[in-house]
C-alpha cells in the first residue's frame, strides 16, 4: 500500500510542476466595467495545439497554465485582442482582471443578421447598415419609421418599408422588406403590414438592415431585405431610462389646408385627446402629439429582467389623422449555473399593446388636402399581445449552440370611422343646397313618367357628345345641388355606398324616408388572429473555420375575419447555411431553403417544378464571399433567391382595409425573385478623421410580382369592371359599383442600380466631433413588359378601360429615381447640433385611376370620374396638383440639445424647417413645419 500512495504522489508532483499553476479573474468592458461573458481565454502550448477556456456570465475565469512563460490571448468579437504575457513559478496561483476595449474602427461592429450568428460588419457578404440606440434618441421619432427614413437605401412610403426601390406602394399590406424584433417577425399576420406602434423603441440597443434577398434564412417577406431590431439585454448596474416628449404641428404653407379652428380642441370634436392637452397644453390651438416612454432593466442573481411602458397620443396633423397608443412589455431571462463553461440560459419576451388609430390616403379636394374623402376613410380598434419563450444553450468545449425560440401570438381589429366623419343624408344634403323635400318631389316626377329634368342630356347622348353630356349632367346637378362641391357628392356616394339602392323602383320613396337621420354606424365586428411559431437553430463551429449554421421553423396562424373570411394556414421550413474563413482573409457563405405552405385545402401553394416532376415545396439558394484587400479594404459579392407567399389579405380581403373597398382574386401567386450585389467597403483614417467608404451595384429581378390595382368594381360579384359596357351591365341589374384596389401578379419586373455611402467621426479635441453619415442611392425600376403593355393599351377605345399606370413610361409605380440623404450631428461638451437632409427626384409613375399624366386635347370620361372622386376646386383638380408637385424635393431637420447633468439632456427640434410642402404618391401631402421638445433621464 505504501508503495502504491508513493506512486500517487510521484504522479501528481510530475502533474503539478507540469500545469500547477493558475491564473483567475474577471473579464469587464473598459467603458462601463460590464462583465463579459463568452471571452476566449487561450494560450498555445509547445507542440503548437491551442489550449484554453472561456468567462462565464459572470465574466468569472479560470485557467491552469504550465510553469514559465506564457502568452495568454483574450479575444471578444467587437472587442481589441489583449495579449497578456505571465511568468509563472511553480505552483502559482494568480489573480488578474482583465479590461478589454471595444474596437476602435467602425468596421469592427458585431450583427447577427447576415448569418444569424455573431460576426463583424466587415464581415459580411452582404450589404449591411446599423442604427445605433444614440443614433435613434437624438432624432426623437415617434416611431422607429422617420429614424430608418434617414439611412441611405431605405425609404418607408407611407410606413411602408422598402430597401433600394424593392417595394413601391401597396398601402402597407404585403411588405416585402422582413421587420424582425430580435429575430422574430414583426408584420402582422395575415396581411403583412407592420404596424411601427409595436416596435419598443424605448429599449432598442441596435437596428440592423440587411440589403437584399434573405429569404434563406428568414423566409417569405425577406424578398427586399431584413431590418432587425435588437433589444437592450440587462447588466449589472440597474438602469432606468425616461423619455418625454411633445411636438407641435405648425400651420400648413397652404392656408386653405387649415382644417380646424381655434375652438376646434376647446369643443372636444378630435378623436383622441392627449393628456395633458386640457391642462398643461391647454393654450396650444394646432394639433400636436405628445409620448412617454419609461424602461428599466437590471440583473438579479441569475436572473435578466426587463420592462418597458409607452404611452403616445397623436391627434393628426390631417383630419382622421390620429393615433393613440399603450404598450407595455419585457423579459426576463434565467441563466442557469453550468460547469466545464457551459453557457444555459431561458425565458420569454411578451408585449402587449393597445392602439387606436386612423388614416386616409384620398383627400375630400385638392384646396382639403388635410381632410378625408368620404369613401376613402377608416379607423381601427387594436389589441395585440404575443408572448416568446425561449431557450439558448452554448457549449464552448465542442463549439456547438441550440436556441429555440417560440410564439403565441393574437391581435383583434375593430375597423370603424371617426367620430367628425359621420354625417348623415340630411347634414350632407344640406351641404349641398337642397333638401328631402326636393329630392322626393324629384323622384315623384320620374314614377310618374316626367322626365324633363334629363332633356339636357339626352340629346348629347343619342349624338356621343361626351362634352355635351358632361355639360348637360353639371347643369342637372347644379339645379338640384346649388352649392355642392365635389367633396358633397363624394359623401353622397359613400353614403349610398354603405346603406345601398332600392332593389324596386316601388320602393324608393320608403326606403329614402327610412334612410333619413341615420348615420355611420361604428362597427363592432373583431378581426382576429391567432398565430402559432417555433423555430430551432443548430451552430457548430469548427477550429478549421468553418461554421455551420441549420434548423427549422414552423407556423400555424388561423384569421377570423369579416374582411378575409375564415381561414388557416401552415408553413414549415428547413434551413442550412454554410460559412468559412480562408487564410483569414476570405469568407464564403452558402445557404438553401426549403419551405412548404398551404393555405386552406390548397396544398400546393409552394407548387415547384423539380425535373419535370411538381413538388409542394419551394427550394431556394444564396451564395456570398468577402474578401480583405488589406487591414481595412474590403470587396464582397452576393447572390441569393427570394419569394413571397401573397398574404391572406392580398388573396382574400373583400371589405376595407383602408378606406376604399379591397377585392379578393384567390389566384394570385407568390412572387420571386433574385438578388445579385458587388461591393467594395473602405476604411479610412486620417489624423482625426475616421470612418469608412462604402459603394455598391446591385440588380434585382421579380417574377409574378405582386401589385395592386385601383379601378371600380362590382360590390355584388368583386369583378372587375374594366370597361363602359361591364359598368352598363352592373347597373342595370341594380348592383352597385365600388371603388378600390384588386392585389393581382405582374409578369416581370428588375430594378438595378448604385448605391455610394460614407459613415465616420472627426475629433477636433476631446470635447469636440461631428459625426456624418451620406449616401446617395439610383436606381432604374423597370416594368420589363411595358412595350407589350403599351401596344396593346394604345389600341383600347372604351372611355372606361383601364390603364396600368399614368404613363408611358418603362418606370414601376411608386419610386423614384435618385435619392440623397445626410445626417450630420456636431458635439461640443454639453451641447449638440444636428440635421437631417434628404433630397429625392420625383415620383416615376403612379395609378391611372389616380392620374393621367397622357396628353390630349380635350378630358375624357375617366377625367370627369377623377374629379367627383378627387375633387375639382375652381379648376384645380388631382392631375394638376400633381403636375405641379411631383417634382424634385429637399427637406431639412434642425435639431439642437443640451446635456443639463449626467443623467439629464434636454432636446429641441424643427422638422421639415421651411415648411417645404411635398408629396411621394398622389393626395399624401407632407406634414407641415413640427416644433418638438424632448427631456431624457437615464440613471
Amino acid at each position: 500500500m505504501r508503495k502504491l500512495y508513493s506512486l500517487i504522489f510521484s504522479l501528481l508532483l510530475f502533474t503539478g510542476a507540469a500545469f500547477g499553476q493558475t491564473l483567475k479573474g474577471h473579464v469587464y468592458d473598459a467603458d462601463n466595467n460590464e462583465p463579459l461573458a463568452g471571452v476566449n481565454i487561450t494560450y498555445k502550448k509547445i507542440n503548437g495545439d491551442t489550449n484554453g477556456t472561456i468567462s462565464d456570465p459572470d465574466g468569472a475565469y479560470e485557467i491552469a497554465l504550465p510553469e514559465g512563460g506564457v502568452d495568454l490571448l483574450f479575444s471578444y468579437i467587437g472587442y481589441e485582442n489583449e495579449l497578456v504575457p505571465l511568468v509563472l513559478n511553480r505552483g502559482d496561483v494568480k489573480v488578474k482582471d482583465i479590461r478589454m476595449h471595444i474596437q476602435s474602427n467602425l468596421l469592427g461592429d458585431v450583427v447577427v443578421s447576415a448569418g444569424r450568428f455573431e460576426q463583424k460588419l466587415s464581415d459580411v457578404t452582404v450589404s449591411m447598415d446599423l442604427l445605433k440606440a444614440g443614433d435613434i434618441a437624438r432624432q426623437a421619432p415617434t416611431d422607429l419609421s422617420s429614424t430608418l427614413n434617414t439611412m441611405p437605401g431605405v425609404d418607408i412610403n407611407d410606413r411602408q418599408p422598402s430597401i433600394r426601390g424593392g417595394n413601391g406602394w401597396t398601402y402597407g399590406v404585403g411588405s416585402r422588406s422582413l421587420v424582425l424584433i430580435d429575430g422574430m417577425n414583426a408584420l402582422m399576420p395575415g396581411s403583412g403590414v407592420i404596424n411601427w406602434n409595436i416596435v419598443p423603441l424605448e429599449n432598442i440597443e441596435q437596428v440592423e438592415v440587411m440589403k437584399g434577398a434573405s429569404s434563406v434564412l428568414y423566409g417569405s417577406s425577406a424578398l427586399n431585405g431584413v431590418i432587425n431590431i435588437r433589444t437592450k439585454r440587462p447588466n449589472l448596474t440597474p438602469t432606468t431610462s425616461l423619455r418625454a416628449y411633445v411636438g407641435v404641428y405648425g400651420d400648413p404653407a397652404n392656408e386653405d389646408y387649415q382644417w380646424s379652428d381655434k375652438a376646434f380642441w376647446r369643443d372636444g370634436k378630435y378623436d383622441v385627446e392627449p393628456f395633458l392637452r386640457k391642462s398643461v397644453l391647454s393654450g396650444i390651438r394646432n394639433p400636436l402629439y405628445e409620448g412617454f416612454d419609461v424602461s428599466h432593466a437590471r440583473r438579479i442573481g441569475d436572473f435578466d429582467v426587463s420592462a418597458g411602458l409607452n404611452l403616445f397620443t397623436d391627434e393628426g396633423f390631417r383630419e382622421q389623422g390620429y393615433n393613440k397608443r399603450f404598450r407595455v412589455g419585457g423579459n426576463l431571462t434565467y441563466h442557469q449555473p453550468m460547469p466545464d463553461g457551459k453557457l444555459l440560459n431561458y425565458g420569454f419576451n411578451t408585449n402587449y399593446m393597445a392602439d387606436n388609430y386612423a388614416d386616409f390616403f384620398l383627400w375630400r379636394s385638392p384646396k382639403e388636402a388635410y381632410q378625408p374623402s368620404a369613401i376613402a376613410n377608416m379607423g381601427r380598434e387594436a389589441n395585440t399581445f404575443y408572448l416568446d419563450p425561449f431557450f439558448n444553450f452554448t457549449n464552448p468545449n465542442n463549439n456547438t449552440s441550440h436556441k429555440i425560440k417560440a410564439r403565441f401570438y393574437y391581435r383583434g381589429d375593430n375597423i370603424g370611422q371617426g367620430t367628425s366623419n359621420q354625417k348623415s343624408i340630411l347634414d350632407i344634403l344640406g351641404n349641398m343646397g337642397t333638401d328631402v323635400n326636393s329630392i322626393t318631389g324629384l323622384v315623384q316626377n320620374i314614377q310618374n313618367g316626367d322626365y324633363s329634368t334629363f332633356f339636357p342630356v339626352i340629346q348629347p347622348i343619342l349624338q356621343g357628345d361626351l362634352g355635351g353630356i358632361v355639360n348637360g349632367a353639371t347643369n342637372i346637378l347644379n339645379g338640384i345641388f346649388p352649392t355642392a362641391t365635389t367633396g358633397d357628392y363624394c359623401d353622397l356616394l359613400a353614403w349610398v355606398m354603405k346603406n345601398g339602392l332600392p332593389t324596386d323602383q316601388s320602393d324608393l320613396i320608403p326606403w329614402l324616408s327610412g334612410a333619413l337621420g341615420n348615420k355611420t354606424d361604428k362597427q363592432t365586428d373583431i378581426d382576429k388572429n391567432y398565430t402559432y411559431y417555433v423555430d430551432y437553430q443548430f451552430n457548430k463551429k469548427w477550429d478549421s473555420g468553418i461554421q455551420l449554421t441549420a434548423g427549422a421553423t414552423y407556423e400555424h396562424m388561423k384569421s377570423v375575419s369579416n374582411m378575409t373570411g375564415t381561414h388557416d394556414s401552415d408553413n414549415a421550413a428547413l434551413f442550412v447555411q454554410y460559412d468559412q474563413r480562408f487564410f483569414d482573409r476570405l469568407g464564403v457563405s452558402a445557404g438553401m431553403r426549403a419551405e412548404y405552405y398551404r393555405v386552406d385545402d390548397y396544398l400546393r401553394e409552394a407548387d415547384t417544378k423539380l425535373f419535370g416532376t411538381h413538388i409542394p415545396v419551394k427550394p431556394i439558394f444564396r451564395a456570398g464571399l468577402n474578401y480583405q484587400l488589406a487591414d481595412y479594404s474590403f470587396i464582397r459579392a452576393s447572390f441569393g433567391q427570394g419569394y413571397r407567399y401573397p398574404s391572406l389579405t392580398e388573396k382574400y380581403a373583400r371589405k376595407d382595409i383602408g378606406g376604399v373597398g379591397v377585392y379578393p382574386n384567390n389566384q394570385v401567386k407568390a412572387e420571386k425573385g433574385v438578388n445579385a450585389e458587388l461591393g467594395f467597403k473602405q476604411g479610412y483614417k486620417f489624423g482625426n478623421l475616421m470612418g469608412f467608404f462604402d459603394v455598391a451595384g446591385f440588380y434585382t429581378q421579380y417574377t409574378d410580382m405582386i401589385e395592386f390595382r385601383f379601378g371600380i368594381f362590382n360590390n355584388s360579384t368583386f369583378e372587375y369592371v374594366n370597361g363602359t359596357r361591364d359598368f352598363l351591365n352592373m347597373v342595370s341589374q341594380g348592383q352597385m359599383p365600388g371603388f378600390g384596389a384588386q392585389f393581382y401578379n405582374v409578369s416581370k419586373a428588375r430594378i438595378y442600380g448604385a448605391e455610394i455611402s460614407t459613415n465616420g467621426v472627426y475629433t477636433f479635441n476631446p470635447n469636440t466631433t461631428l459625426t456624418y453619415n451620406l449616401g446617395y442611392v439610383f436606381i432604374e425600376p423597370e416594368d420589363v413588359d411595358y412595350k407589350r403593355k403599351n401596344a396593346e393599351e394604345a389600341l383600347l377605345d372604351d372611355p372606361m378601360r383601364m390603364k396600368e399606370k399614368s404613363n408611358t413610361s418603362k418606370y414601376l409605380k411608386y419610386r423614384q429615381k435618385h435619392t440623397v440623404k445626410a445626417v450630420l450631428d456636431f458635439q461640443w461638451k454639453r451641447l449638440s447640433l444636428g440635421t437631417n437632409i434628404a433630397w429625392k427626384s420625383k415620383t416615376l409613375a403612379v395609378d391611372y385611376l389616380m392620374v393621367d399624366e397622357r396628353e390630349k386635347s380635350q378630358p375624357e370620361l375617366m377625367d370627369y370620374i377623377r374629379y367627383v372622386l378627387y375633387g375639382n376646386s375652381g379648376g384645380e383638380t388631382l392631375t394638376s396638383y400633381w403636375m405641379d408637385h411631383n417634382t424634385p424635393y429637399c427637406v431639412v431637420d434642425l435639431r439642437a440639445g443640451v446635456k443639463i447633468t449626467k443623467e439629464t439632456s434636454v432636446q429641441f427640434m424643427v422638422n421639415n424647417l421651411f415648411n417645404k410642402e411635398y408629396t411621394t404618391r398622389p393626395m399624401l401631402v407632407s406634414p407641415p413645419r413640427t416644433f418638438v421638445m424632448q427631456l431624457n433621464v437615464n440613471f
